[in-house]
């Protein structure tokens, strides 16, 4: 793991270990082409649903961005994301856990879409489409600007477990101009935090306990067998498996989840078009986590030694 030395620490004090590492960002430009799009099902292609159930395995917090009242102390907390009163995670926090994934282990490359990093300090093939009948594969999959995408996640709402109260230290907006994020003036790769002990402070905010779980829908629609792979790869379902992060206080080592998969239904283009007297068929997905063309290997096996669970790393307290 990679250390540095903050400004203000006693020289010789041992540096503070980071709760992140970066995926390099691939030598390769991003192969764009036209989408799928959604104005017609597709035989050759597969639509249908996938479900699951999402384990928290440290405590996982999705901001409200409201402050609360506990009639206790702490009497203010930071609380958790909720939908009709239950608590829940939200569909968008789950896409973009997962997509950051699939950028990151997609082959040919995906585009760099999310990043602090300035124009001139990105790859020029990396650059995020702008062009949306011209989308890399992530873009297709996931959308982007005046396109929808082929995947649709819903929340998931909770159906097992309890909230508690949990204090982490303060957190503060990473300093992305520091030396720390670029190598030869262009940025690193792609950031993604590590799972560990979870760090102590106090900061209160509600979180959801260690095995709540939580039901999974994702539907999607005109996904070629190596895409659906894709997908189900950064979900944790391939080898060596992956364990998202998600949600907020991640350098706090929370946010750690494991996906467990319980059914993958497709239809055909036919029963697609219908609102009602469908018909469903199982597919297995061992089967399609071995379709790897848009796998790139070298950068899963990097994202895995960085997601690796459980880490044996012990999140920073403080400042790092």
């Amino acid at each position: 793991m990679e250390r540095f030395q903050p400004r203000g620490r006693p020289q010789g004090n041992p540096p503070v270990e980071k709760p992140y590492a970066f995926v390099p960002l691939p030598q390769g430009a991003a192969r764009r082409q036209p989408p799928i799009g959604h104005h017609q099902y597709r035989d050759n292609l597969l639509t249908g649903t996938l479900e699951g159930i999402i384990t928290a395995r440290s405590p996982v917090h999705v901001a409200s961005g409201q402050l609360e009242l506990t009639n206790k102390q702490p009497s203010l907390v930071q609380a958790h994301f909720r939908r009709a009163g239950q608590p829940t995670l939200p569909g968008s926090s789950l896409k973009g856990a997962i997509r950051s994934i699939v950028e990151a282990i997609a082959r040919p490359p995906a585009c760099l879409r999310v990043t602090r990093a300035r124009r001139h300090q990105q790859p020029q093939q990396a650059r995020a489409c702008d062009d949306k009948t011209n989308l890399c594969v992530a873009c297709q999959m996931f959308g982007a600007m005046g396109y929808l995408g082929q995947i649709h996640v819903h929340d998931a709402v909770l159906s097992t477990g309890e909230m508690a109260i949990i204090t982490i230290p303060s957190l503060f907006a990473p300093r992305d101009r520091e030396g720390l994020y670029f190598i030869d003036g262009q940025v690193r790769g792609r950031k993604f935090y590590r799972h560990g002990t979870l760090a102590r402070g106090s900061v209160p905010i509600e979180a959801c306990t260690v095995g709540a779980q939580f039901r999974l829908r994702v539907d999607f629609t005109n996904l070629s067998a190596a895409q659906l792979g894709l997908l189900l790869i950064a979900m944790g379902q391939g080898t060596p498996a992956l364990h998202p992060k998600l949600g907020g206080a991640k350098p706090a080592c929370c946010g750690s989840v494991a996906i467990h998969t319980t059914g993958l239904h497709v239809l055909s283009a036919r029963d697609a078009a219908l609102e009602y007297d469908t018909v469903t068929q199982a597919l297995e997905i061992a089967p399609l986590t071995q379709v790897i063309t848009l796998v790139n290997q070298e950068a899963l096996a990097q994202l895995a030694q960085i997601l690796a669970y459980p880490g044996d790393t012990a999140c920073p307290g403080g400042t790092y």
